[in-house]
């Protein structure tokens, strides 16, 4: 099997991406790869057998039905936070204290847009996960393995120390794990091993699903993917 984690950001400068050969013994990480163009993921992707992409899949239902047709006359923080949230992210901080960025109303906004552009290119329909194609949330999955999640994006030298500690810790904790130094020299390397670390995890049934009840509104917001144990090699 060969898992692609992907970084996803809304200009290719920024968007990273790894490719993980997983064998009977050995998962065998090839170098970082950077500054993805659409052109390149769309290659990458035609190589992998399952593909976690840190970006949001989708747009909370209320807010979409909200901007096509706004009727909204009255204003709350619960109208906010519907408008603000997706079902996964409300998990998410439930799980893990962490709230993940907005996809309304952050910056993560463009990147949403470029990976719904990615999905539609790909004929993605099932958001939720649909073997292939999973969100995934690196600090969430670093969160979940007990892992440093916090502090390791700036660009200075105590995150660079942050990025080389987490690495270190996932040879610990993954010793078969064959993976170069250059991981650590970015969060968008690091997150994106984490991310192909993470989609293993959800085709093996590592990764926590949504209820009956979620899954009517997940399926066209998104599921984010948090890991429920390591990936194994075999």
């Amino acid at each position: 099997m060969i898992t692609l984690g992907i970084d996803l950001s809304s200009m290719p400068k920024a968007t990273a991406a790894c490719l993980i050969n997983w064998h009977d013994e050995r998962a065998e990480v090839q170098p970082p790869i950077l500054r993805c163009t659409d052109d390149k993921l769309d290659t990458l992707i035609s190589q992998a057998n399952a593909i976690g992409i840190d970006a949001p899949f989708g747009w909370p239902r209320a807010f979409v039905e909200a901007v096509a047709s706004w009727q909204l006359s009255a204003w709350s923080s619960d109208i906010r936070k519907r408008l603000q949230f997706r079902e996964t992210d409300l998990h998410v901080q439930r799980e893990t204290g962490i709230w993940p960025l907005s996809v309304t109303s952050n910056f993560i906004a463009l990147p949403a847009m470029r990976a719904m552009a990615l999905l539609q290119r790909h004929g993605v329909t099932d958001r939720s996960g649909d073997g292939r194609f999973f969100e995934v949330y690196p600090a969430g999955s670093l969160h979940c393995w007990k892992m440093r999640s916090r502090g390791y994006k700036r660009i200075d030298e105590a995150c660079a120390g942050f990025r080389q500690g987490i690495l270190k810790e996932l040879r610990v904790a993954l010793p078969w794990l064959e993976v170069s130094e250059t991981y650590a020299d970015s969060s968008d390397s690091l997150d994106a091993l984490v991310a192909s670390l993470t989609v293993r995890a959800a085709v093996q049934g590592s990764t926590g699903a949504p209820n009956p009840t979620q899954r009517k509104v997940v399926c066209f917001e998104g599921w984010i993917h948090l890991p429920t144990n390591f990936p194994t090699v075999t």
